[in-house]
């Protein structure tokens, strides 16, 4: 027997009723052994690492030792009967050969004398009865379900015990990187154990049926080209946290690898050191050269991150100089001390790929498909750069992970020419329903299936992304754990320190309101202050920064605009160093964005809500 036709023969082994069903479907796989019956035989041509298949009505077939690669005349795009008829006639023929080869060994036996007892290996002082009756003990037709499941684990003992960095071999970085993506969120499995083990994904409507032999290439997947490929790796993972593995270090040590300068960490941390050294008050404006220079060099040495914590320094050390109210000494110091750190960590280069790759940053946001989002709008932020952006920001709770969403929509305005109208991007169409606005959308509680996000959970507004509107519950009924705050942990929250792996993100909250107590503008700060309380008593202050886009919002909201009657609603905020700044009220199914809304005259009276 040659080479090639052992290894199909085993491959043919392997291919069992359930196999070839869930690789193809039960009609196809019934036509084919209908024929078989009818009498349609076939010829085989063995080569070197193929076989050429003649069947007996005129077609042909070339095959290999997987189903991941088969050729057949006819014009059939995808598996067809032949490629069965191939395999199954194989399987009868090779059958046929055992069944032979037993009968010529049983008469071989007969004829050299053997008897049954020897055959058997029976003990001379042991009874014909006695073991016969152990055989047929031994061979109970009645199966112990313990002694199947034992026999299952075995078979598919692989899956769990396997060095996990061979089977992802073939797997490129961005695979497995959006596949380890994909975990961080809930997925219900079932799993079906019988000639093959198959793994249900139960909200993405996917099985993937493992077989025998440790390859992810041989199990079996109908997502076709690389979804299925991702399918086979994410089904894999569930399976294997689902017997208590984790595959972190594996994982992490394919998909994150941290090349930088390390030439420019080092002037980096000289520099900040020497900042410490001299202070703020000697500081010469020079200064904002260097941390220029630095910046480009930080860019150019592939540490996104690093470039962005020295913009965020420059852009501080800006208001120091211009002697700025808004200037924060404390907030120049977390600025300092983060980056500081960091750099110590990578120079001495004692952490992990993943936690170094953390400290590096990306420059662009990748951003990966999410099967399914059930969210909750929280509302809508106009916000404006002092680099030259505006832009929009809407907030959703999501109901899957218990985390804040967001989508975006930002121009950039610093050309005379561009121009960014927050009442006209607020009431345009989204790109996903086009019949929804934006600012419908702010306060509805929608599902997005097959939607792209980003680390930081954005939502992208590229094509393919479906989405449903849902009957909107009631703020009251919600539980949004950890953002469901009162007025003692929003303060404790603002005084959180940082922490060095993680990126920075926008501190969200959601406080129960019982009302207003009082409004006042504060000209040295150009600040608005809503001081609410709670039902307990306890008071919070909410600020707004004056600005002229907002200027009608500000004096409805200093006048009352109908706040005297407002209570017993939820203040959406934003936790920011000294100061709380409101971004939505929300009361049963309404939401009232604030600068959106009163700034635009939406929405009749605050009252209202």
């Amino acid at each position: 027997m040659s080479a090639f036709k052992e290894k199909f023969r085993i491959f043919s082994k392997l291919c069992t009723e359930d196999y070839l069903i869930r690789y193809a479907n039960k009609g196809l796989y019934k036509r084919s052994i209908k024929e078989l019956d009818n009498g349609v035989s076939v010829t085989y041509t063995w080569n070197a690492s193929s076989v050429s298949c003649q069947l007996s009505d005129g077609t042909h077939c070339t095959l290999e030792n997987t189903l991941d690669h088969w050729d057949c005349s006819c014009p059939s795009e995808h598996i067809c009967k032949h490629v069965l008829i191939a395999i199954l006639y194989d399987q009868r023929e090779y059958m046929a050969e055992d069944s032979m080869n037993a009968d010529e060994k049983h008469a071989l036996d007969k004829y050299s004398g053997i008897s049954d007892n020897d055959r058997l290996d029976v003990p001379k002082d042991v009874s014909v009865k006695e073991s016969v009756s152990n055989l047929v003990l031994n061979d109970d037709p009645i199966e112990d379900p313990h002694s199947v499941s034992r026999e299952i684990e075995s078979r598919f003992c692989w899956m769990t015990e396997s060095d996990l960095t061979m089977l992802i071999k073939s797997y490129s970085a961005s695979m497995i990187e959006e596949v380890v993506f994909r975990l961080r969120y809930p997925e219900e499995i079932k799993i079906i154990e019988d000639s093959l083990l198959t793994v249900h994904l139960t909200s993405q409507h996917i099985e993937v049926s493992f077989t025998e032999e440790a390859s992810l290439t041989k199990a079996l997947c109908k997502v076709p080209q690389t979804a299925g490929k991702m399918a086979k790796l994410e089904a894999l993972l569930r399976y294997r946290a689902l017997k208590g593995l984790d595959d972190t270090d594996a994982l992490s040590g394919r998909v994150y690898e941290a090349k930088f300068s390390l030439q420019t960490v080092q002037e980096c941390r000289m520099m900040l050191a020497g900042l410490l050294k001299t202070g703020l008050a000697r500081l010469p404006q020079s200064y904002m050269a260097q941390l220029e220079t630095l910046a480009i060099a930080a860019h150019s040495g592939n540490l996104p991150d690093i470039e962005r914590s020295l913009r965020g320094i420059q852009g501080e050390l800006q208001l120091f100089f211009n002697r700025h109210i808004r200037f924060s000494m404390q907030s120049m110091l977390d600025r300092v001390s983060k980056l500081y750190l960091a750099l110590q960590v990578l120079e001495e280069k004692q952490v992990s790929a993943l936690q170094q790759s953390q400290l590096i940053g990306s420059f662009r946001s990748k951003y990966y498909t999410v099967p399914s989002l059930h969210l909750y709008g929280l509302g809508a932020d106009a916000w404006e750069t002092r680099s030259g952006f505006r832009g929009i920001t809407y907030y959703f709770y999501g109901f899957d992970d218990e985390e804040i969403y967001t989508h975006s929509d930002v121009r950039a305005v610093y050309y005379d020419d561009q121009q960014f109208s927050y009442t006209e991007h607020y009431g345009a169409f989204t790109p996903w329903l086009p019949h929804l606005t934006f600012r419908e959308l702010a306060g509805a509680e929608v599902q997005f299936h097959s939607v792209k996000v980003n680390e930081e959970r954005r939502i992208s507004s590229g094509e393919g992304a479906k989405l449903t509107i849902l009957p909107r519950s009631g703020v009251e009924t919600l539980n949004m754990g950890k953002y469901m705050q009162n007025a003692s942990s929003v303060l404790h929250e603002e005084s959180r320190t940082f922490e060095l792996f993680t990126a920075p993100r926008e501190r969200l909250a959601v406080i129960k309101v019982a009302r207003i107590v009082d409004h006042n503008f504060v000209k040295q700060t150009q600040e608005l202050v809503l001081t609410v309380e709670s039902a307990t008593g306890e008071r919070l202050a909410l600020t707004l920064p004056y600005s002229t886009d907002w200027q009608t919002m500000i004096q409805r909201l200093e006048s009352g605009y109908g706040s005297q009657s407002l209570e017993h609603f939820y203040a959406f905020v934003r936790v920011e160093p000294k100061r709380i700044s409101p971004i939505s009220f929300l009361k049963g199914q309404t939401v009232l964005s604030l600068k959106l809304d009163i700034g635009n005259g939406r929405m009749g009276r605050l009252g209202r809500i």
